[in-house]
């Protein structure tokens, strides 16, 4: 029966299981109020559209070249990859998939388990690379280590949540860090490539190739695995397909018009200033920043330096995001917690500390009453702000900052 049901009072759906079904004389009687509790009540319309209708392409754009290829059937839309057509929607929306053909090919075994299996392995995979990578970490102290993956975890568990590759980005990216001090450059250069192909930031990692002695053999290897990982789907697809995946992939990019500012720099301006800024003009500002602290050639040679800037990196990911979730702050939470718990722990450091941990991890919790979230958290990018704090200031110290002022470091 339906004596447990939840939500108890919202809207009203008509459901088949599949296949054309008719309704006729539907009749609604309403029913005196039990007063469900608030979290019993289902969510206001949020203007989402269903898109596909699990029978046909109604709502898409109908051309010759589809027939035959494009095929629905049983909930699912088959594709044969034949076509050389994309399959658009009459409408234009703000969202896209933007992933590399290359992630597409890599995640093909996820996809042919078991909805459940691929899951669960696909979150496994998340959680072992970000704390295999902390573990990583080199020249910090184990209980400092533990303190970082401590703090992370409910962070790590909203991502997870919401099925991300966030996680794996980040631990890529502290395995990538990790190898080129011990100055690596096949391995490291090879996740660094594989963070490109899932999010296009990835490629940003490569200024790292600047503090290190075999800059030119990093280059080198980036260039292969590049070259190589942008090729493999030509292992399951003709060249023909290949050529227009890319164009169709790199032309989704390039006419990205999408209106969102996300949980990021953006959408904080956005909210706190009466003049819109545009987005590119914000993007160029904050390369050029994430830029300038590369001019202190000298203190390349110094690891606090260089893992302060790493921090920086992972935070800038984040912010200059415009599509930005908070599940995306994974990203950026672990480079806060890196951060304060490999420097000086002055009054400053702590309160922005405390005030990420609040805002950036609990604030999308129970922890904090969902009026308050709603009404103040989601609506003005609060979970933003700490973020874009540390950055703040970690760029700042790493351009006044004259010497090596790291704790918790290992003697070497």
């Amino acid at each position: 029966g339906v004596s447990e049901c939840n939500p108890r009072k919202g809207y009203l759906a008509l459901e088949s299981e599949g296949a054309e079904c008719w309704f006729k004389n539907l009749k609604i009687k309403e029913l005196p109020t039990t007063n469900p509790k608030p979290n019993e009540i289902a969510d206001m319309d949020r203007g989402l559209v269903s898109l596909f209708t699990g029978l046909d392409l109604a709502n898409w754009k109908q051309d010759p070249g589809h027939k035959g290829h494009w095929r629905p059937s049983d909930w699912r839309l088959y594709y044969d990859g034949k076509s050389g057509k994309d399959l658009w929607s009459e409408k234009e929306y703000g969202d896209f998939y933007k992933y590399s053909p290359t992630f597409a090919f890599l995640m093909a075994p996820f996809y042919l388990l078991p909805n459940f299996a691929g899951l669960l392995l696909w979150n496994f995979l998340n959680c072992v690379l970000i704390f295999w990578g902390i573990k990583k970490l080199p020249q910090i102290s184990d209980k400092t280590k533990f303190l970082i993956l401590a703090f992370s975890i409910i962070e790590l568990i909203t991502s997870i949540q919401n099925q991300q590759s966030n996680a794996l980005i980040a631990g890529l990216l502290l395995l990538a860090f990790s190898m080129m001090e011990k100055q690596k450059t096949i391995v490291p250069t090879l996740l660094i490539m594989l963070c490109f192909f899932t999010k296009l930031t990835g490629i940003l990692a490569t200024v790292f190739f600047l503090f290190y002695e075999k800059k030119w053999k990093l280059i080198a290897w980036s260039t292969i695995w590049m070259l190589v990982l942008a090729a493999l789907p030509l292992l399951i697809i003709s060249k023909q397909e290949f050529v227009f995946q890319y164009q169709s992939w790199i032309n989704l990019l390039v006419n990205d018009h999408v209106q969102s500012a996300g949980v990021s720099i953006y959408g904080l301006l956005q909210i706190f200033s009466s003049n819109a800024i545009p987005k590119n003009t914000i993007l160029i500002i904050g390369i050029i920043l994430f830029l300038v602290p590369l001019l202190k050639i000298k203190y390349f040679s110094q690891f606090n330096f260089r893992l302060n800037y790493f921090c920086s990196l992972l935070i800038w990911i984040v912010i200059f995001n415009h599509k930005a979730e908070s599940s995306s702050y994974i990203l950026a939470f672990v480079a806060c917690a890196i951060w304060y718990f490999t420097n000086e722990k002055t009054r400053l450091n702590t309160l922005l500390f405390v005030f990420c941990f609040l805002f950036i991890s609990l604030s999308p919790t129970d922890l904090f009453p969902k009026m308050i979230r709603n009404d103040f958290i989601v609506p003005y990018h609060l979970k933003a702000l700490p973020a874009v704090l540390v950055w703040i200031t970690i760029t700042f110290r790493l351009l006044i900052d004259k010497n090596e002022k790291t704790i918790s470091i290992k003697s070497v």
